[in-house]
């Protein structure tokens, strides 16, 4: 089992971090040639707000998953941190599971909606390209929500769990 949480692990880092390079990168150069097009040749890029503005869609829900590999969403360490170690164990587990559950959530939720917005054909404004494809990037970062927090739970109940020792 711990290889297969392994190689999730890795699969989600590359996933990450590449989808972070590229995209920001994107929205790096495009919004850099629109201001050189806007006040150097004075004619600006109709599309050029609308795909940075993807890119940075993108970017934020792919990093609800990353963010919660890290551990950098959820908590309040000084409240917690004050606690007996047993309520402290609680608290935590609590809240790593209501972060399960709220993921699944929000994905079911935003996974319905990118269905209706598919059927619906709603077209962008200048890309025109179906506006569902732009909100993809919610069920997409709350999949990755979903299994990292499965992740974190997994090791924190392993680490919490008496360890058996040998010998007596």
């Amino acid at each position: 089992m711990k290889k297969i949480w392994k190689k999730i692990d890795r699969f989600l880092d590359i996933y990450e971090i590449a989808a972070f390079v590229i995209l920001l990168s994107v929205m790096t150069a495009v919004v850099f040639f629109q201001v050189i097009f806007r006040y150097i040749i004075h004619s600006s890029i109709p599309w050029s707000e609308e795909v940075s503005r993807y890119c940075m869609i993108f970017t934020v829900y792919i990093g609800v998953g990353a963010g919660l590999k890290a551990g950098t969403h959820t908590g309040v360490d000084a409240f917690v941190s004050f606690m007996p170690h047993k309520l402290r164990l609680m608290i935590m587990l609590l809240e790593k599971i209501l972060v399960l559950f709220l993921s699944a959530v929000f994905f079911k939720l935003s996974l319905d909606l990118v269905i209706q917005l598919f059927a619906n054909g709603q077209k962008s404004a200048t890309l025109f390209i179906l506006i569902a494809f732009a909100y993809a990037a919610m069920p997409l970062g709350f999949l990755g929500g979903i299994i990292r927090s499965l992740q974190n739970l997994v090791l924190f109940v392993q680490d919490i769990r008496p360890q058996n020792t040998e010998g007596e």
